[in-house]
């Protein structure tokens, strides 16, 4: 059984990245082109109290970012979601953490890395977040 603990010392390992809380991890990647994607790593429980991880890329405020646009690139999109905490519009992708295996956590983390920079860079055409 993989273990919220085992996620962070996985993520911690692998990347540069910073705890936020103990729910949370911030990673900032390089994307090329002077670009850089903002992606967060969290610890959360689905209705049942099942251990869940969750990646959330930013890409854009509610204000900036064309939300129906967005909502149509990612339904083309195997990896992703999106989501609005009332300020941010972001790329999202849950996961159960119960028999996590590496793959499962670097995979959607590139995917949503990934996908979010292309839709801020298609819909903003620049490096806002």
């Amino acid at each position: 059984m993989t273990t919220w603990s085992d996620v962070t010392r996985f993520v911690h390992t692998n990347y540069t990245a910073e705890s936020i809380n103990d729910a949370t991890i911030k990673l900032v990647f390089d994307t090329g082109n002077l670009r850089s994607q903002l992606v967060f790593v969290e610890h959360t429980w689905n209705d049942t109290g099942a251990d869940w991880v969750k990646v959330n890329s930013p890409i854009g405020t509610i204000v900036e970012v064309d939300v129906r646009r967005a909502i149509e690139i990612v339904g083309g999109m195997l990896v992703g979601g999106i989501m609005s905490d009332g300020e941010y519009v972001y790329v999202t992708n849950a996961m159960p953490l119960r028999n996590l295996d590496a793959n499962e956590i670097t995979e959607p983390l590139v995917r949503v890395t990934t996908i979010a920079d292309s839709i801020e860079a298609e819909l903003l055409g620049k490096d806002t977040v």
